[in-house]
């Protein structure tokens, strides 16, 4: 038996037929796949102690919250609330990520906390104040304010464990009307 004849009997064979095609048919799906993930929705597993008790409220760092990251639409800075969940690129480490809730839109002033250097901040153009729910957070108050275009998505859902499967509330951390001298800009 030569290797050309048994080859083509290999190829011939349903169970290779059916594997080679259901394969290929995978393959064309993970341009989708990649592009949803990239722009569009995810899961995200939430690392860390900033947003507690929103998010993580256990202290015993075996059981993390995965959330929703709705990724669409994330540089439109009209889009966002006040106290919304982002996820955004780290101002001192850009190959990391962190979590933290909107506070503060451009033109309002802002009572800071330390380590910020002035007592308040009047936050920029196309930028926002962010902070964590966790006192402790390293936030706006140690960074400043950050740029829109930091923003990579929305905190919209925690979907595990399921016992805790709800939306991200708006509220949450330090409250707006304490730490915003000026609201004139978007409502609470």
């Amino acid at each position: 038996m030569s290797f050309n004849f048994a080859f083509k009997s290999f190829l011939r064979n349903p169970t290779f037929t059916y594997t080679a095609k259901t394969s290929l048919l995978a393959l064309t799906w993970l341009p989708v796949v990649l592009y949803t993930a990239n722009h569009v929705v995810w899961l995200g597993v939430i690392e860390g102690s900033s947003m507690t008790p929103t998010l993580n409220p256990e202290s015993n760092g075996f059981i993390r919250d995965v959330a929703l990251l709705w990724k669409f639409g994330a540089k439109n800075y009209n889009s966002y609330q006040r106290g919304e969940v982002v996820v955004l690129t780290n101002p001192r480490d850009p190959t990391a990520a962190v979590v933290k809730r909107i506070i503060a839109f451009e033109g309002e002033t802002v009572k800071t906390r330390f380590p910020y250097p002035e007592s308040t901040c009047v936050v920029p153009k196309c930028h926002f104040w962010v902070e964590g729910d966790n006192i402790h957070s390293i936030d706006s108050n140690t960074y400043g304010p950050i740029p829109c275009g930091l923003i990579q998505a929305r905190v919209t859902r925690i979907v595990f464990p399921f016992s805790r499967f709800a939306h991200v509330p708006l509220t949450g951390g330090r409250d707006p009307k304490l730490a915003v001298l000026d609201l004139a800009h978007k409502p609470i």
